[in-house]
């Protein structure tokens, strides 16, 4: 399910970018790639400390790494996207 889901976000942010690419003005894609930029940033936290938790081989894992990652996709990143929402908006900078 993890997989399935990763890969569908992530065709869909490279048909994003392929568009972006295509933008014939370069303002409009340093926009365009500042906005996906920082929403790529909070999907590649998630799924790569998901990916982290979950794909493990079950003997090789440790407990109490998981017990750090658990406690890193479920609180901290979800802390870290108003921050990275924000760092766009002008009267935050």
């Amino acid at each position: 399910i993890i997989v399935g889901t990763a890969l569908v976000v992530f065709i869909s942010y490279g048909y994003i970018i392929i568009t972006i690419a295509q933008m014939p003005s370069a303002e409009s894609r340093h926009k365009a790639f500042s906005t996906c930029s920082s929403h790529m940033a909070t999907i590649c936290l998630f799924f790569g400390t998901v990916f982290f938790m979950y794909a493990q081989p079950g003997a090789a894992s440790a407990p109490h790494k998981s017990n750090t990652i658990s406690v890193f996709y479920t609180i901290v990143i979800p802390m870290l996207n108003p921050f990275i929402y924000t760092l766009q908006n002008r009267e935050v900078k």
